[in-house]
């Protein structure tokens, strides 16, 4: 048997939709095929295409809800189940509100955010040895001279 808590967005709505259409499922959950397709129908005409407000035809219910042949048990939301299910289709239908007050929350906080990249280039730095002006040219010429290479490096034409 299935559980309201474990039924899909839509099947909740048709299960809702059922109950409002008619209460005394609420107190006895039991309900027949031809009760079922006539609420749907009868639902489904009121639409009028109207956005947001489509219920599916209710085949999850026939197979996993079946009491006896032709008589099925509707998932019977609790109170809390029911007022959670409002809420969060009132979110759905709202979004911008919900959204404003999830920003009008995170203005009220001051987040400070340190970049990792800056400190740790900021490490680096201070741990870093200073470099004296050297003269690299020289200096490679030095090198090549002590290990026997004789480089004719004119340097003139650097800066």
């Amino acid at each position: 048997m299935l559980k309201f808590d474990t039924l899909s967005r839509a099947q909740k709505r048709f299960v809702i939709a059922v109950i409002e259409h008619s209460p005394q499922y609420k107190t006895d959950p039991t309900i027949t095929l031809k009760e079922c397709a006539a609420i749907y129908y009868e639902l489904r005409d009121q639409r009028e295409g109207k956005k947001g407000e489509k219920i599916g035809y209710p085949n999850w219910l026939f197979a996993k809800n079946k009491i006896a042949r032709g008589q099925y048990q509707l998932p019977i939301p609790s109170e809390a189940e029911l007022s959670s299910f409002a809420r969060d289709e009132t979110i759905r239908s709202n979004p911008v509100k919900a959204a404003k007050a999830k920003v009008a929350s995170l203005a009220a906080k001051t987040i400070v955010t340190v970049d990792p990249e800056e400190n740790r280039l900021q490490k680096i730095i201070d741990e870093s040895l200073e470099v004296e002006d050297y003269d690299f040219n020289n200096d490679f010429s030095d090198i090549c001279r002590e290990a026997g290479i004789d480089v004719g490096v004119d340097t003139s034409n650097y800066y």
